[in-house]
């Protein structure tokens, strides 16, 4: 008698208890759902800079937008410096550690787009590969004298 009884529990099918499956899978997609961060960033490219490469995987922050070109120094698209050959400075001008209307354009840029708002102050470059060392530098010394101690350069990614 004890054999046929542990022969029918044996012959009984297993059942997949799917309800218990389905709240887990649930309470795993709200909780990817909820701990993912989406960024959009207002960032336009200007079309005269042939951007570097890089593998980079940083986040990306937003700040004051400045493009250097072989022609000019343009903030958040408005040209605020034109260069004379070709984006080369002088050594007159490299020795004075600034470039005086770069300065204001970046005092400017950060009054208008502070309000309100409590953001480090950081300075998004996008410059041409294909220029001097000395220009970048030069134009990055000017923002620091505006206030802006962060930069970020932005490549091309490979």
């Amino acid at each position: 008698m004890l054999m046929s009884k542990r022969r029918r529990v044996n012959r009984r099918r297993m059942v997949l208890q799917l309800t218990s499956l389905l709240d887990m899978f649930t309470i795993i997609l709200v909780f990817l759902m909820v701990s993912f961060q989406a960024e959009d960033k207002d960032f336009v490219l200007h079309a005269g800079v042939k951007l570097p490469a890089s593998d980079a995987k940083s986040p990306f922050k937003t700040g004051v937008n400045m493009a250097i070109t072989k022609q000019a120094v343009l903030i958040e698209g408005k040209q605020i410096y034109a260069f004379e050959e070709g984006g080369l400075v002088s050594d007159e001008q490299y020795a004075t550690g600034r470039i005086d209307s770069v300065v204001a354009g970046v005092n400017e840029t950060w009054k208008t787009l502070k309000r309100g708002r409590d953001e480090e102050n950081i300075v998004v470059i996008q410059a041409d590969k294909d220029l001097p060392y000395r220009t970048i530098h030069l134009v990055m010394r000017s923002a620091a004298h505006a206030g802006a101690f962060r930069f970020r350069l932005v490549i091309e990614k490979e």
